[in-house]
């Protein structure tokens, strides 16, 4: 049925004729047939005057051009609706015989907006937990602080000036936990569409050097427990 529909498209005018087309070119037929007849009854009361004479042939021109303006574009109308008819016709079968695979999508659909929801719900868990580990870095680096320990070249413990925390020489800095599952979304994009703008993680980090130094710290971790 496609082909047919394909033939038949190919033989009528690509231009869509709309109905409001037809009711135009028709009411200026019927308008020029009506002056027509004015012209008509004029010119035979008066078949002296050239005057009348000439109104009766332009009117007569006007006339029959209208009319196979109106005949033309009602054909073509027609045409066009044999063809919208023939696409409803072939739009219902595939309906018909597509059940299957609509089925079929609207399952998988819900399987991936259900493994959707289930990715955001586990963001925002990972996302408050990687939130409270930096709250805690900053913390650490806060009572460093009332301490007095502040970092220095060669001392194994004391805070930075950007509040991360170095403790018996292992570095707590802070962490872009926005920035972390922004790589870690990044990474999946990238296994699967590398050319896709979002393959690409955006640059710089917010909090920071500290933060970003955090948030590979942890991207490395994440990498090893997934043994990448």
């Amino acid at each position: 049925m496609t082909t047919k529909t394909n033939e038949f498209e190919g033989s009528i005018s690509m231009i869509a004729v709309t109905t409001e087309d037809v009711e135009q070119a028709e009411a200026l037929a019927e308008q020029a047939a009506g002056e027509l007849r004015e012209a008509e009854r004029r010119y035979a009361s008066n078949r002296a005057s050239q005057t009348a004479y000439e109104r009766h042939k332009a009117a007569v021109e006007v006339a029959d051009q209208a009319a196979v303006r109106a005949r033309l574009t009602r054909q073509d109308w027609e045409a066009h609706q044999a063809v919208r008819d023939l696409r409803a016709a072939e739009g219902e079968a595939a309906v018909r015989e597509m059940a299957d695979d609509i089925d079929g999508l609207a399952t998988s659909r819900t399987a991936a907006v259900g493994a959707v929801a289930e990715a955001a719900a586990a963001m925002a868990r990972a996302l408050v937990a990687l939130d409270a580990h930096d709250r805690l870095v900053r913390a650490a680096g806060a009572v460093l602080e009332k301490r007095g320990l502040r970092s220095r070249d060669g001392e194994s413990t004391g805070v930075s000036l950007d509040g991360a925390a170095r403790i018996g020489g292992e570095l707590w800095p802070l962490v872009d936990g926005a920035g972390v599952l922004g790589h870690c979304l990044a990474e999946q994009v990238a296994g699967v569409y590398p050319r896709h703008p979002m393959a690409r993680p955006a640059p710089g980090a917010y909090g920071g050097v500290s933060a970003a130094k955090g948030r590979d710290q942890v991207l490395a971790l994440v990498r090893a427990a997934r043994g990448r």
